[in-house]
């Protein structure tokens, strides 16, 4: 029997332990450098980020203008961003029972610094214009809504274009010293060197190597200090992105939130995964208005009536009389 009960103790608690763990992302890496005012969304909340700080899968990075951050992953990469910008870790390194899967990191806007080293993971850095693809390369990538630049320091990398329905298409391999564009309205196109425009952009730390600092970080664990809820206008441009459905249901908690519920409701056709969530509740919610007001009436109605039937029946009123008298006027 105790060891029955100890079974069971420890089974429950080894359920608790797994319950808690898929509450939170997995760690991916760990912040090395951090100058300027960064920022990490996780779950629906923003956070300071700071040095020693996790990365974990799904966390957003929001890098303040002129800041950098820079993200140390556990698969091997180095990534450092540069701001503005925002990016998304989706996926980082290798699962448990399978072949190792390339990082990958959506560049939602700005700069980023890479350094890939084989026999490593290999690393994606996707943006809406394209992705990198990189394993054993050094490289600058500068990323907008309509276009991606790209020059690689060192080794090789592949520029792959958007495909259809949100696939990959064509691959490009650009290969050390050479630069590389790709935009909505233009065909890819590469060079020998990167311009003069894009070099004077760039952000000048990413002309030194970066650093790698990670070791300073292995045992001791950063908490994190909560800041606010994200709000709709945070949140607008995430539920527009490819990872749409993820923000969805991510988001969906902050429906509770008066001010962010009606900033959706005006535009409630743009969510249709929302109005199940939201638009019975509203209408239900006046319909019972409208079943209250059909009450009143009701209640009014019986009312008046009640006081109809408690009061007393009025005298006949005196009415003159019609007939006439047949002999002449009557005295």
């Amino acid at each position: 029997m105790q060891r029955l009960s100890m079974k069971t103790t420890l089974l429950s608690g080894c359920c608790l332990f797994l319950a808690s763990a898929l509450c939170y992302g997995a760690d991916v890496g760990v912040v090395t450098v951090v100058d300027g005012n960064v920022r990490v969304l996780r779950a629906v909340s923003w956070y300071k980020l700071v040095e020693g700080a996790r990365v974990q899968d799904s966390d957003v990075i929001d890098v303040a203008d002129r800041a950098q951050v820079q993200v140390e992953l556990v698969a091997g990469p180095i990534v450092n961003i540069a701001g503005p910008a925002e990016a998304l870790v989706v996926g980082v390194g290798a699962r448990e029972g399978k072949q190792p899967a390339p990082g990958e990191i959506y560049l939602a806007h700005g700069w980023v610094k890479l350094a890939a080293k084989a026999p490593g993971v290999a690393l994606r850095v996707r943006s809406p214009a394209g992705t990198i693809g990189a394993s054993d390369a050094i490289a600058v990538m500068h990323a907008e809504a309509e276009a991606l630049e790209t020059f690689v320091e060192q080794g090789s990398v592949r520029l792959i274009e958007p495909g259809k329905g949100g696939g990959d298409g064509t691959a490009h391999d650009v290969k050390g010293g050479d630069f590389a564009i790709r935009a909505s309205d233009r065909p890819f196109g590469i060079a020998g060197a990167p311009p003069q425009k894009f070099v004077a952009a760039m952000p000048r730390h990413f002309r030194d190597p970066l650093p790698a600092r990670a070791a300073q970080y292995e045992v001791a664990r950063v908490q994190l200090a909560a800041d606010r809820p994200i709000n709709y206008a945070e949140a607008e441009p995430w539920l527009a992105s490819p990872y749409r459905r993820a923000f969805v249901k991510r988001f969906q908690p902050r429906l509770a939130d008066p001010e962010f519920r009606g900033l959706v409701m005006a535009k409630l056709q743009a969510y249709p995964e929302w109005q199940a969530a939201l638009g019975p509740a509203e209408g239900q919610g006046k319909d019972k208005e409208k079943e209250k007001d059909k009450e009143k009436e009701k209640e009014k109605e019986k009312e008046k009536e009640k006081a109809q039937a408690q009061a007393p029946p009025k005298a006949p009123e005196k009415t003159e009389s019609t007939w006439s008298w047949p002999f002449g006027k009557k005295k």
